[in-house]
């Protein structure tokens, strides 16, 4: 069942999420094609996590004119120090879409998210290429 990240605060499940996850990670998200040159606004990015029988969409946002969305927050286990390399730190999976009607199929990644740290995600777009004329984005 599909559900926003406002509604399934409401339900028992979401209690048992936040004891696993009681910090907050940072995500920024960069589209961008031509080997970083060109920013990729208006590419809508989708960050969602399956949680039991929901699929909870916690992000839905477009990228700025610079093809970037700072300050995503989303739940993540707390980050402790360890002593030993041996333990790795806890971490979130998300599932990330970025979608632009100009540009190749969905993009989709997962995305780790641990407690207090900030996260840059560079997202490359290929432009789709139109096979009747050979044009690009249709120019």
């Amino acid at each position: 069942m599909f559900i926003t990240f406002e509604n399934f605060k409401k339900l028992d499940e979401y209690q048992q999420f936040l004891s696993e996850n009681p910090d907050t990670g940072t995500l920024r998200v960069q589209a961008f094609t031509a080997y970083g040159a060109i920013p990729i606004a208006d590419t809508e990015i989708v960050i969602t996590k399956d949680i039991g029988d929901y699929h909870v969409t916690f992000f839905q946002g477009k990228t700025d004119s610079s093809g970037i969305i700072s300050n995503i927050q989303l739940p993540a286990p707390k980050t402790e120090k360890v002593a030993s390399s041996e333990t790795p730190p806890q971490y979130t999976l998300y599932d990330l879409a970025a979608i632009n009607v100009d540009y190749e199929t969905i993009k989709k990644y997962s995305v780790g998210m641990f407690g207090g740290v900030g996260i840059v995600l560079y997202i490359k777009m290929n432009p789709k290429i139109d096979l009747s004329g050979g044009n690009v984005n249709g120019n």
